[in-house]
């Protein structure tokens, strides 16, 4: 059983240190129909990409904190949220109704999480430099003052 335990800390560990990789090539369909390509849309940002879900206690501390840093950053950063939740029409709800949010939100799939690695918990972040290169990988709540901190250093 130690042994069991063992392997999935070191796996785990492993999975939420990966602070390599790229998102170059990215492209996606925000909910209300928008399509953001890569080089069209994304390349030269600084990117904070968060995977949350309605049901979700610290996705919804977290969306307000990235709300004000995308109004503040505008130009220089994009934040996309990409939702866990089965569907579509519950997350627009959620959006217009409880926590509103003005930067683009896209539902999850195996595709887009394939490209970060898999998603373990929620929420999970990642900051992206203007390159495409993954810089820093979050699992769960990140204070603004931290996400403020690590943007400093890509800006």
């Amino acid at each position: 059983m130690r042994w069991l335990l063992l392997a999935v800390m070191i796996i785990m560990g492993i999975s939420c240190n990966k602070k390599e990789g790229s998102v170059e090539g990215l492209s996606f369909r925000t909910i209300d129909g928008k399509i953001y390509k890569w080089n069209r849309d994304l390349k030269g940002k600084i990117l904070i990409v968060d995977f949350w879900a309605t049901w979700c206690q610290p996705c919804r501390k977290s969306m307000p904190d990235l709300e004000k840093i995308y109004n503040k950053y505008k130009g220089d950063v994009l934040i996309i949220g990409f939702s866990k939740d089965d569907d579509p029409k519950v997350v627009e709800d959620f959006i217009r109704n409880e926590i509103r949010v003005s930067y683009p939100i896209a539902m999850s799939n195996r595709r887009i999480e394939d490209r970060f690695g898999g998603i373990l918990g929620l929420p999970t972040a990642f900051l992206i430099d203007r390159n495409g290169k993954i810089v820093r990988r979050f699992i769960g709540y990140v204070p603004i003052d931290v996400w403020e901190s690590n943007i400093k250093r890509l800006l």
